[in-house]
């Protein structure tokens, strides 16, 4: 997708140049929020915002359909299932969050605001006040002699007005979210975002170099999988593993949403992956912990829970504790990939860290992801905590939430139990 950009020289009327002057501004907040660190990296994300920035400048909402965007962006079919294929809805979710993050840290004083409103794709634009486009301004109607009563008695509604809006904005309590991130938001100090590693196999070169006629020449440049024969052997030393290096998909997802809703929040975050954590840093902040088979913190941290990860036999799964229920993915395949997954998020107050603690795990990448997902969306929350007791901000909170997976997204996650005390 194309930045912004004028293709034709307008007539030269006032009308005229005030809109190209928008597009222009536009445009030029649109190439910097792209080549932000918030967008630099997540092509989808780059050509979603970009697809609704101008079509929403042009008024072409007919292209602004949940459909056609996946259609036209992200290449689905023309009869493909919404429902079952919720790409747009979540790559939406996570570019306000990316715009958030984007404003919150980086945005020049002369950006134009673009914001995508909740339900919506298509964008509105705010001007700051210093740089708003010049609007005409009509003539002020003749002076008038006004009664000081009238004036008086004017000025008297005006303030009313104005005060009411004031109680109005003062007692509406918060979403659910910022109830739920109340006490982190509160703490003087920044929180802690800390993502698991898995450890990844590597092959040797004399593996590849054997194998590497499998893959088409055009795509040995990058990544490539090689197809290896099932009836040969390799050796041990063929077979390399490393540590400290990588993180899942759903773990740096989860990690991105959080760092936009908590530079929406005006919140200072420190990110941690690998062995750069100790339980003294946990001792020291509020903390967010995700990721479970892959995040020994997060493990240990929720052995006591009453929703607990487990693994037996290689297979992994969630126990309640307080009946053995179990819930696991007899569909997963070798590979990781699988129809559905089940997460945890808990926030504990009386962790044994002394501080707050907060997990956000999936049996697998997709599990971790509709956890940020929930982490981050109020009307999901709304729905977990409609049952439990009302003082559920004050007190320790789990939250066991199942997914389906299509095409390696998750799908909108659903609540299967909560458990606050």
């Amino acid at each position: 997708m194309e930045p912004l950009k004028i293709r034709s020289k307008p007539q030269d009327t006032d009308a005229t140049r005030h809109s190209a002057g928008q597009e222009v501004e536009i445009g030029a907040t649109l190439d910097r929020v792209l080549a932000s660190s918030a967008f630099r990296k997540s092509e989808q994300c780059r050509k979603f915002l970009s697809y609704v920035v101008e079509h929403s400048h042009k008024g072409e909402d007919e292209l602004l359909k949940e459909r056609i965007i996946g259609v036209e962006v992200f290449g689905r079919a023309a009869n493909y299932d919404t429902a079952e294929d919720p790409v747009v809805r979540v790559r939406a979710t996570e570019v306000r969050k990316r715009l958030a993050q984007y404003y919150g840290e980086s945005a020049a004083e002369s950006d134009v605001r673009i914001e995508i409103p909740s339900g919506s794709y298509r964008v509105e634009f705010h001007w700051h006040t210093a740089n708003a486009p010049d609007m005409a301004v009509p003539s002020p109607p003749a002076r008038r002699r006004v009664p000081w009563l009238a004036a008086g008695l004017g000025l008297a509604v005006l303030f009313a007005v104005w005060a009411g809006v004031l109680v109005m904005r003062r007692s509406t309590p918060p979403d659910t979210v910022e109830q739920f991130w109340v006490p982190v938001l509160e703490s003087s100090k920044p929180v802690l975002i800390y993502c698991g590693q898995p450890v990844v196999y590597f092959l040797s070169r004399e593996v590849h170099d054997r194998y590497r006629n499998t893959v088409p020449p055009e795509k040995q440049r990058g990544s490539y999988a090689l197809t290896l024969d099932p009836k040969e052997s390799i050796r041990g030393s063929d077979v390399i593993p490393v540590t400290d290096q990588f993180v899942g998909i759903g773990n740096a997802h989860t990690a991105a949403l959080l760092a936009g809703l908590f530079a929406e929040k005006h919140k200072a975050v420190e990110i941690r992956y690998a062995n750069d954590l100790s339980f003294s840093d946990l001792r020291g902040s509020p903390s967010v912990l995700i990721g479970a088979f892959s995040n020994l913190w997060t493990l240990e941290m929720q052995a006591g829970l009453r929703f607990v990860f487990e693994q037996d036999k290689g297979a992994r799964r969630i126990r309640d504790r307080s009946d053995n229920h179990t819930w696991q993915l007899p569909d997963l395949a070798p590979d990781g990939k699988t129809p559905e997954d089940y997460a945890v998020v808990s926030r504990l107050f009386d962790s044994a860290t002394g501080q707050l603690l907060i997990s956000a795990a999936g049996i697998t990448q997709n599990g971790t992801r509709s956890a940020g997902e929930f982490l981050t969306n109020a009307s999901l929350m709304k729905e977990a905590l409609a049952k439990v007791p009302a003082d559920w901000p004050k007190r320790n909170v789990q939250v066991l939430l199942h997914s389906n997976v299509y095409k390696g997204i998750p799908g909108s996650p659903k609540v299967v139990a909560a458990h606050v005390w």
